[in-house]
């Protein structure tokens, strides 16, 4: 039933992604949580949101540009996590969460790959609801916008909750036979944090950028600093 729901929220953010709305309410630091919700923790994608935010900062619908499907990303990557952590009986965890993403986010690349095949198929629909209009026939050319919606939402539906079982499947498997696995795994989500954190300043596209992410970056970790030399 998890699985069934996960389909349905990543369904509708395909949808509210590109073809409705636009509210930004897929994008992965407002989806992930969601996500997590669904699956029974909403603190658990949490965990992964921001770092996918700020990785897929630049990823914006805008004109003809397509970039990766950030929005199926997140899903696959937030429902994978809190499924394994869930099944690992340790919840989300630093190296639970770098594994998840090592399996789910290529899903996001092969979303942008779908994305263009839809966009063909929009074109196709577009020609018949002008034709289906020009014969008076609203009721038709208003079925054809409805197909075209139903085309990005059930690719989504099909490969969150697919990508999200690959990795409640394999990760647990993975962390029990390899434990030691799990000290450089968690330095490796810390690592992909920076590296998120990188490509977000990147994507602000202003010179101001770098400075901001320095300051940031000296901020929190004199600020962990402080914590721990007082903890």
């Amino acid at each position: 039933m998890g699985l069934l729901f996960l389909g349905l929220v990543a369904g509708l953010a395909a949808v509210e992604r590109k073809g409705f709305l636009q509210a930004m309410l897929s994008r992965p630091i407002a989806l992930a949580p969601v996500a997590g919700w669904v699956l029974g923790d909403a603190a658990g994608g949490l965990v992964v949101a921001a770092p996918l935010e700020l990785l897929w900062l630049g990823a914006v619908n805008l004109g003809a540009a397509v970039p990766v499907h950030e929005a199926l990303g997140a899903a696959a990557i937030a429902g994978g996590a809190v499924l394994a952590g869930r099944a690992a009986g340790s919840g989300v965890t630093p190296e639970i969460a770098v594994l998840a993403v090592l399996l789910a986010a290529p899903v996001a690349l092969l979303g942008r790959r779908a994305d263009k095949a839809v966009e063909g198929w929009n074109e196709r629909l577009a020609r018949h609801a002008e034709a289906a209009l020009a014969r008076h026939r609203v009721a038709e050319a208003a079925r054809s916008n409805l197909y075209g919606l139903a085309a990005p939402f059930a690719i989504a539906a099909v490969l969150a909750p697919l990508s999200a079982w690959l990795a409640e499947a394999l990760i647990p498997r993975f962390l029990a036979a390899a434990p030691g696995a799990a000290a450089p795994l968690r330095v490796g989500w810390f690592a992909f944090a920076a590296l998120a954190c990188a490509a977000g300043a990147k994507a602000l596209r202003s010179r101001a950028a770098p400075r901001l992410f320095f300051a940031a970056f000296a901020a929190a970790f004199a600020a962990l600093l402080t914590w721990r030399l007082l903890g």
